[in-house]
């Protein structure tokens, strides 16, 4: 008798990071269900946010506003969402499924907020949308966060191989994927927040180059790191570990750049900022004794970042890019990979890296333009 083939779905995962440097969308053809799903990229598309960028700046930095100012704003970025996601869907071919991350403004678990209006998306696509993917697993007593780790088991698992996932977002975040040929591999998958990465890098090119971001590190390169600006960083970031927590709002290390702006010429604070971000994944990644490093996320693309963490960690590091998945694709990629696991009712976060209770919750508020057109907001089967 023949297998009976593996369903097949065309999955958008769209996603703002906190960096606030654009929107990732990326669309992915998901072959099979839940845990023995594959993933295939398809597109990827990066937009920027405009106007939207200083407003949610501000909503991010605390800054008050009215309910209507934020209501707008929510209903704004569903709709640049909705216009970045027309851009990277496939042509000729309806979606099955959209899963939106929305823009994080506040994360102090029980306390987050991602911020999204996925109405527009939903009714400009007319299929499911399912968005507020960490609210189950904090209500279940998590941190919401790490929110990768089973979509990374998903995407970059090996055979014979210890992994870690390396993600250089505005926070640095890592997953540990074990060899997928060992007794139980996803129990033993752990994830965890390491550091501020691209917002305090991105906060020393703001204040003392006067540009966004220091482009491919070019700045870290030129200077020379100050040994006691590397100290003070360093020990900010390994006091914020020790918490054992999910970072979030006002975890960006902004009082060190006040401080030591003063005293240092720019290209030395931001080799400064380099090293000690690079030293502290380092120290995190030694103590999980792995094989391989996969580096993805926007801080990819400062290679003076890149280089220290090679020096770092003495451990084989390549770019996510030499597995399929562009480095700037990785988190938009994994979304499309947690809404494929939430539509088929498979818990997206893991208790041993979010501290949820077991069993892990089924995360995710869908929005569904026709109605609930089974008893489950998304039927493979055509239900």
């Amino acid at each position: 008798m023949k297998s009976k083939p593996r369903p097949k779905r065309l999955v958008i995962g769209a996603m703002t990071g906190t960096s606030l440097d654009g929107i990732d969308v990326a669309t992915a053809m998901i072959q099979g269900q839940g845990l023995d799903m594959r993933a295939k990229l398809l597109r990827h598309v990066t937009a920027e946010l405009g106007p939207l960028r200083d407003e949610l700046h501000r909503a991010v930095q605390q800054e008050p506003m009215t309910a209507r100012q934020f209501a707008g704003l929510a209903l704004a970025l569903g709709k640049r969402y909705a216009d970045t996601i027309a851009d990277a869907a496939e042509p000729g071919q309806p979606s099955d499924l959209i899963a939106v991350h929305g823009q994080t403004i506040v994360h102090r678990p029980p306390v987050s907020w991602q911020l999204i209006n996925p109405a527009p998306i939903a009714a400009r696509f007319d299929c499911p949308v399912v968005y507020n993917l960490r609210q189950a697993d904090i209500a279940a007593g998590g941190q919401g966060a790490p929110i990768t780790p089973i979509a990374d088991w998903i995407l970059f698992r090996d055979r014979l191989h210890r992994r870690a996932i390396v993600n250089l977002g505005g926070f640095c975040n890592a997953t540990i994927l074990p060899a997928a040929r060992s007794g139980k591999p996803l129990e033993q998958v752990r994830g965890f927040d390491i550091c501020a990465c691209n917002l305090v890098l991105d906060a020393v090119a703001r204040q003392t180059l006067g540009t966004p971001y220091d482009q491919g590190g070019g700045a870290a390169q030129c200077g020379a790191p100050h040994a006691k600006a590397v100290q003070d960083l360093c020990a900010t970031f390994r006091r914020q570990r020790s918490e054992h927590r999910s970072l979030g709002t006002e975890d960006e290390a902004s009082d060190w750049v006040a401080q030591h702006k003063i005293q240092l010429p720019p290209n030395d604070l931001a080799a400064s900022a380099v090293v000690a971000v690079a030293e502290c994944i380092g120290e995190a990644i030694a103590e999980h004794n792995v094989d391989q490093i996969i580096i993805a996320g926007g801080g990819a693309h400062n290679r003076a970042l890149v280089d220290a963490i090679d020096r770092q960690c003495h451990t084989p590091a390549r770019l996510s890019d030499a597995l399929g998945v562009p480095i700037q694709a990785r988190e938009a990629l994994a979304m499309a990979v947690l809404g494929a696991l939430c539509a088929d009712g498979i818990p997206i976060t893991l208790p041993q890296v979010t501290g949820c209770t077991e069993p892990a919750p089924v995360a995710g508020t869908w929005c569904l333009p026709t109605g609930l057109r089974s008893q489950h907001p998304y039927d493979p089967a055509g239900g």
